[in-house]
């Protein structure tokens, strides 16, 4: 045995013994679990982020084609059904109810989740 081992295992033996808590493993393995926790909702979150991404991409694409393809077809229809809504909104009774349905059946929903609570 060299000098050196002896000089080490002196030190060592001189310092003052180190004791750890009782719950010692217990508290490092919940901090290893509380940030593999957070690495998976930081990758949820992008992973998120690329569906709404691709979805919004394949919507964009399928109205391009879709405008591409059927152009001439789809300005045809709106021609015809921009007519029959311009009959309805003529009629003085037919607007103030095409207002008025989404506002009620907004406040519907809403009194709805505030009485079911209690």
């Amino acid at each position: 045995m060299n000098p050196t081992d002896k000089g080490i295992r002196k030190a060592l033996g001189s310092s003052p013994q180190l004791r750890l808590p009782s719950n010692f493993t217990y508290r490092t393995l919940q901090r290893i679990e509380e940030e593999q926790r957070r690495r998976e909702h930081a990758q949820e979150k992008w992973l998120f982020v690329a569906m709404v991404a691709t979805c919004c991409l394949m919507v964009g694409g399928l109205v391009f084609a879709g405008c591409w393809f059927y152009g001439e077809s789809l300005k045809e229809g709106l021609r015809h059904t921009t007519a029959w809504l311009q009959l309805l909104l003529n009629n003085g009774f037919t607007l103030p109810l095409l207002l008025s349905l989404p506002l009620l059946w907004v406040f519907n929903q809403v009194l709805k989740r505030k009485f079911e609570g209690t």
